[in-house]
């Protein structure tokens, strides 16, 4: 792909500019960020705006350059699509696989807010942008992703900028919120100085009226009508003009009892449908070339028959057709495939009553099926998409060579479809297998530790102790302990060695006053401090927090070890309530006890077996709602249906390939081959309550083909 040059000289000249724009943004930020509403902020918050305050003071060079250099980047990437996208930086990884988790959707979450808010501040200077772009990209229409230099662009290259800096995440994402605000007003400028100075080079901006909005964009006007609801294209129908006007009222507009149609008719469908099956092999490629449609042969086709229904039927299909097939969004060759169903469908509505009556008509679930399958695949080059389109392609021909065309031919053709799609999906669930086992085991080790962290907490409930080692007893040795049971087996020695320093540790903290015990903790002290290490590190605990588990140990230890009556080591629970301890263990491993049963520590964990599902006192408890309710939403996300999905800094289309048996993890197919996301429960539910995930088309195919259609009269002529 060439990029031409008109545009490419373009976009350099405004990305030479970006280094003023970000130094002006900057400025701006730091006076707001100095003189926030102090009526409005906690004492936390203003510490976290001083603290924002010092850190762009001193890296202002940084912030900039980062930001200068990502926004770069993501121009050119949109100028120039990779052949293979990249994973994105700061994912969770399970042993190579890329995890998103809640924590990282936080920062997609903040994304999209900044792109909104720089969309909304420059909303008229950008579209009026896109009509320029347009023209220097040689299109004969305007859409929005002809301009290159997207508020996505922007917001992404803030976030990176944000990311850079030396600064908490609460204060990356202040400084996103704030700076993204300020930018929009610059780039509302921008984008006019951009406009005035190509239209001062003599480019010619498209025509306005004619921009294609991206599905999805959240720009589109509601219907004039429910197009959602039962009977309204039958109500459509009758508002279609008859070509005959002395022939109009009640009477002829009924529908016949009979089907029948007249013979000059079936001749004219015939002549249509020649020229289907003769369509140059550019219409079906997806070419420039436009498909053949029969608004093309409306007025021949109409004039073949005296039915006021018939003409109207015609005058309603021809329309909805081309609608449907000037659809620029559609993946190119799938123009040819659906163009080669005008006449078919035609057919079936002129004999058959119901196919106006109801959305679920087998003509248009499978016009629909094959669409929001193809539609999932952006890119041309994709090999699925081409299988794809290849099979609709036989499917089609196949349906043509048929003598009756009637509903019952597009329920075997639905069948057809359906069965190659669920096996294309098989071979790309067969593809991501590594994925899957990495995710089954992520899943297993979480249920695990969720359930040692629980015994662990009843074991600390009568121990007096730090916050520290609470922690480090409840929370890290409980991953230790759930690493070694999935590397070495729980019936291992390494496996036997950390559960025995479990009760060892725990003996040690509460240690009874006498000669004998001190004795006897000298000689446990060195084996019971290898193995911590050792168990430490095979979780890969950081060095500092190991020091610190560490160091805490020695002070309750040396104590212990004191001669004579020994003091209340110095801890923050020592005058808490028993009931309050607990609460804060809770807090600290998000679950939930189990019964107390007075039992060894060790001998409660000998049989792994029995844990192979988390305890129902450990398990979180999920609210009942709605179907609204983004718990529930998520939940009844099913195997193989399509999404949209606002992942790292993007919007993108994925299938969802597998989910796990507790539900904890999804893997979804990518827009690009062998790209897969992998994601959390808890990250889908925030996504969706942030209105960031959805079906990959809101309605179907004909539902907005008549949204489209009412549209189009709408617009004054």
């Amino acid at each position: 792909m060439t990029i031409a040059p008109l545009l490419q000289r373009f976009v350099d000249d405004e990305l030479n500019r970006s280094a003023d724009l970000i130094s002006r943004t900057l400025t701006s930020t730091l006076e707001q960020l100095r003189q926030p509403r102090d009526g409005l902020l906690t004492a936390s918050e203003r510490q976290h705006y001083f603290d924002l305050v010092q850190v762009l003071q001193q890296n202002q060079a940084l912030y900039q350059r980062s930001f200068v250099d990502a926004l770069r980047k993501l121009v050119l990437a949109d100028l120039l699509p990779p052949a293979h996208d990249q994973l994105g930086a700061g994912l969770l990884s399970l042993g190579g696989l890329e995890l998103m988790d809640e924590t990282r959707v936080e920062s997609d979450i903040e994304i999209s807010r900044a792109i909104q808010q720089i969309d909304t501040g420059a909303e008229w200077e950008l579209r009026e942008l896109q009509t320029f772009t347009s023209t220097l990209r040689g299109q004969s229409h305007v859409t929005a992703e002809s301009n290159p230099l997207r508020p996505q662009s922007y917001a992404r290259a803030l976030w990176q900028a944000a990311s850079a800096l030396p600064a908490a995440p609460i204060q990356q994402a202040i400084l996103l919120r704030a700076s993204a605000t300020v930018m929009a007003g610059f780039l509302r400028m921008s984008f006019a100085a951009a406009c005035t100075r190509l239209e001062s080079q003599g480019v010619t901006p498209g025509i306005y009226r004619t921009i294609v909005i991206t599905p999805g964009s959240g720009r589109e006007e509601p219907p004039e009508m429910d197009v959602t609801r039962p009977g309204a294209l039958d109500g459509l129908l009758r508002s279609m003009p008859t070509g005959d006007a002395g022939r109009t009222g009640a009477p002829d507009n009924k529908r016949r009892a009979m089907p029948m149609a007249s013979p000059e008719l079936e001749q004219a469908l015939l002549r249509v449908e020649e020229l289907l099956r003769r369509m140059p092999a550019a219409a079906l490629a997806g070419a420039d070339t436009e498909a053949p449609q029969l608004a093309q042969h409306r007025a021949a086709l109409m004039a073949t028959t005296g039915e006021t229904v018939d003409r109207q039927i015609i005058e309603l299909l021809s329309r909805l057709f081309e609608t449907i097939l000037s659809d620029r969004s559609l993946p190119q060759g799938l123009h040819g495939v659906i163009a080669r169903l005008q006449v078919s469908a035609l057919r079936i509505a002129l004999l058959d009553p119901s196919m106006l009556d109801a959305y679920d008509h087998p003509v248009w679930v499978l016009m629909d099926r094959i669409v929001s399958a193809t539609t999932a695949y952006p890119h041309a080059g994709d090999p699925r998409l081409a299988a794809l389109l290849s099979f609709c392609e036989t499917l089609v021909s196949d349906m043509a060579s048929e003598i009756a065309q009637d509903s019952a031919l597009y329920r075997r053709s639905l069948v057809r479809l359906d069965k190659f799609l669920a096996e294309q999906l098989q071979r790309q669930q067969h593809d991501a297998q590594a994925s899957v086992a990495a995710l089954t085991r992520a899943e297993q080790a979480e249920q695990l530790q969720r359930s040692l962290s629980g015994r662990l907490i009843e074991q600390m409930l009568p121990i007096q102790t730090s916050t520290v080692i609470r922690r480090f007893v409840t929370v890290t040795w409980a991953r230790v302990l759930t690493e070694s049971v999935l590397r070495f087996g729980d019936q291992s020695e390494q496996t036997a060695g950390y559960l025995k320093a479990v009760d060892e540790l725990l003996w040690s903290l509460k240690l009874p006053s006498h000669p004998q015990s001190r004795q006897r903790l000298v000689g446990l002290l060195p084996n019971l401090l290898q193995r911590l290490r050792t168990g430490m590190a095979l979780i890969e605990l950081a060095p500092g927090e190991q020091q610190t588990v560490l160091d805490e140990l020695m002070k309750v230890h040396s104590e212990a070890l004191r001669p004579g009556p020994r003091n209340t080591p110095d801890v923050p629970e020592e005058n808490l309530s028993p009931e309050e301890i607990v609460r804060r263990m809770r807090e600290e491993v998000q679950v939930e006890p189990e019964p107390i049963d007075g039992s060894g520590f060790s001998d409660s964990l000998i049989d792994f077996a029995s844990m192979e599902t988390v305890p129902a006192a450990l398990m979180n408890a999920e609210p009942t709602g709605s179907g609204d309710d983004p718990q529930e939403w998520v939940q009844q996300m099913a195997v193989g249906e399509r999404y949209r999905v606002f992942l790292q800094g993007a919007w993108t289309q994925v299938q969802l390939l597998w989910r796990s048996e507790q539900n904890h993890f999804f893997l979804f197919s990518g827009e690009t081959p062998q790209r897969t996301h992998s994601v959390t429960l808890r990250a889908l539910e925030r996504l969706r309550a942030a209105e960031l995930l959805g079906p990959l088309h809101a309605h179907s195919l004909i539902q907005r083909a008549v949204d489209g259609m009412l549209r189009n009269l709408a617009r004054p002529t």
